[in-house]
């Protein structure tokens, strides 16, 4: 009996977990893993961005009420058209990329998953709770996310083999929060206290 109502359990289990499915991110086409981060400051404003991301994640893609994943991105591949500028925000006074070499975002759940479906594309506008590492310190955030999930057919092929998944998300992180302090005044007169980070992830089913 016991045995009977394990197997019945398993059974349960594996079909709830059915529709998950693990993205892997990568550069396929015209899709490119970006970050783009705005710092808005009364003497200066400073965009930059980064292209170094990896990760995986995996997503229920028939309701996108389960979700879970980490996200990685290289401190010395932001870059902000300014060597110079760059060398600092590398440095101890800022983001110490010798002491915490990448920034991480694991992804815990999507709260309020609105899903419409739009021919083969499935389009979902969710909140994504996750911690969030920058230099050394972990902080809880919430990022509103577009996700735009289309299963495998003969057009996707022509992009990548599997199913694909192209994720949208901003989010603001105040440099405080994370104990980065700068030097002199700096932040609050070049730099901005808060930083804004708009992020395209795009990925492909392993």
């Amino acid at each position: 009996m016991m045995r009977r109502i394990g197997l019945l359990l398993t059974v349960a289990v594996a079909l709830g977990w059915a529709d998950d499915k693990t993205f892997v991110l990568t550069n396929a086409g015209k899709y490119r893993n970006q970050a783009q981060f705005t710092s808005t400051a009364p003497l200066e404003t400073i965009v930059g961005t980064a292209d170094r991301l990896s990760g995986e994640f995996t997503l229920d893609v028939k309701e996108f009420k389960r979700a879970s994943g980490t996200i990685t991105v290289e401190v010395r591949s932001m870059k902000t058209g300014n060597a110079s500028r760059d060398s600092h925000m590398y440095g101890s006074d800022w983001l110490d990329a010798e002491r915490y070499p990448t920034i991480t975002f694991r992804l815990k759940r999507l709260d309020n998953p609105v899903v419409t479906r739009e021919g083969e594309r499935v389009v979902v506008k969710a909140t994504a709770i996750g911690d969030f590492t920058l230099h050394g310190v972990t902080k809880e955030i919430a990022a509103p996310v577009t996700i735009t999930y289309l299963e495998r057919s003969d057009k996707t092929r022509a992009i990548a083999d599997g199913d694909l998944v192209l994720v949208q998300a901003g989010f603001n992180v105040p440099l405080q929060h994370f104990g980065i302090k700068g030097k002199g005044t700096i932040i609050g007169s070049r730099v901005g206290e808060v930083i804004n980070v708009e992020t395209t992830l795009f990925a492909v089913t392993k």
